[in-house]
């Protein structure tokens, strides 16, 4: 027993869980600033509104993963292991960087320039191409701040992250706040809100991170390693931010703004569960890359096992007080809601599960194409369910789907994890988990 208590006292005050924390405390206040923040715009706008603000919200989300291309999640395999040459460190970031700005100035303004077509594809009017215009702009602005967290992130420097994320939740809820204190708020100046701190945030992330390796040459082997590299989990991240973000357009489109918003109103508050997720990927991400042998990688894999297990907890805790919490949150009006934020809690469910298997997957096995198969079975699941559930199920449809997706997700993970696992290496797991 003593030697338990030990264990996770070790556990608890290790190098990972310092990180872990600091991470989550910073992810903690931005979750709570942003449940603020959107608890004030639900009571502040009719649902039809918030439901048009959650879909843009979620076509920007959608373009910023796919402008990632893989690059955030490949930098924490490349950069620890390029710690001790400055060099080659300085000219992996420059290239990495270099695919980011191409990719992110070609998708904004390209939805510039094309915001008539893209208002009457997602909304079948042209009286949102001013508010699809500065969407492309806080796309641009989302790409470049997250390539400063996500290199920040593989080179250890959770502090720096940390205070970018609470930045950015604050700043947002600020504008809010002055657009009450001043104005009325409306659905133009509530996306000009989010916009405008996005582009505000980008500058402070870009202030905040030493671009001295800019001044690096520009090596095309680095670019055709990270390009290779980060092709599958690019392509995992694309189908995975489709099958995630396509819910609240599709409602929009199959059904109506009322019902994409009181979907909305559940998936804002469920949004913490990625953010979670992301996080402690992110911290563990850099150390799984690093790890030698077996023996390592069960002794951290009980670290990793154990924080999932919390999270899957928490879940189940907020399925049992759903209809209180939302209640206290936004009062009668979301009523219609709560049975939606239980079926996505489901899912949260099965998604936070998924943790452990992929993060050995993809950083200790290197085999992002566990992550790429699964993602577009995902897409290929919520795609077909959505088609089919929506017209039936309503706002509920999407959820549904989600759950059905991420637990054949789970599975399937698991079960090729291991193969690759015993694939390579021959040592069997029962003597080393006995140990």
């Amino acid at each position: 027993m003593k030697a338990k208590i030990r264990l996770l006292g070790n556990l608890l005050v290790s190098e990972t869980a310092r990180n872990t924390y600091a991470v989550f405390i910073g992810n903690a206040v931005s979750a709570v600033l942003a449940f603020i923040f959107t608890v004030t715009l639900v009571r502040r706008l009719t649902l039809s509104d918030f439901g048009y603000f959650s879909a843009l919200l979620s076509f920007m989300l959608l373009l910023t993963e796919l402008s990632d291309i893989g690059i955030g999640q490949s930098l924490s395999s490349f950069l620890p292991r390029l710690e001790k040459t400055v060099s080659a460190l300085h000219s992996f970031l420059k290239a990495s960087f270099v695919i980011q700005l191409a990719i992110s100035s070609v998708v904004s303004f390209t939805i510039i320039i094309f915001s008539l077509t893209v208002s009457r594809l997602l909304f079948h009017t042209d009286k949102f191409a001013g508010l699809v215009i500065l969407t492309a702009i806080g796309i641009y602005a989302t790409v470049l701040s997250n390539f400063v967290n996500n290199s920040l992130s593989a080179r250890k420097k959770f502090l720096k992250v940390a205070f970018l994320t609470v930045f950015g939740a604050f700043l947002r809820l600020a504008l809010l706040i002055v657009i009450i204190l001043f104005s009325v708020v409306t659905l133009n100046n509530s996306v000009l809100v989010q916009s405008l701190s996005l582009v505000i945030l980008m500058l402070a992330a870009l202030s905040v991170h030493k671009f001295s390796f800019l001044k690096s040459p520009l090596i095309k082997g680095d670019i055709r390693n990270l390009i290779f590299f980060a092709g599958f989990l690019g392509l995992a991240r694309s189908f995975t931010a489709i099958a995630f973000r396509l819910d609240v357009l599709m409602l929009v489109a199959l059904k109506d703004a009322t019902e994409a918003g009181i979907y909305s109103t559940a998936s804002r508050v469920i949004s913490i569960y990625p953010l979670l997720a992301g996080s402690f990927m992110m911290v563990i991400a850099p150390k799984i890359a690093v790890l030698k042998g077996n023996r390592e990688l069960i002794d951290f894999s009980k670290r990793v096992l154990f924080a999932t297990i919390l999270l899957v907890a928490s879940s189940i805790f907020m399925i049992i007080i759903a209809r209180p919490f939302m209640l206290t949150l936004f009062g009668d009006k979301v009523i219609p809601a709560v049975t939606v934020f239980r079926l996505l809690l489901i899912a949260m469910i099965f998604f936070v599960a998924s943790i452990p298997p992929v993060s050995i997957a993809v950083y200790y096995l290197r085999k992002p194409y566990i992550l790429t198969v699964n993602s577009v079975l995902q897409l290929i699941i919520v795609v077909i369910g959505n088609l089919i559930l929506i017209p039936v199920l309503g706002r509920h449809g999407p959820a549904v789907s989600l759950i059905i997706a991420y637990g054949i997700s789970l599975l399937l993970t698991t079960v090729m994890t291991v193969y690759h696992f015993r694939l390579n290496n021959p040592v069997r797991l029962k003597p080393l988990l006995k140990k």
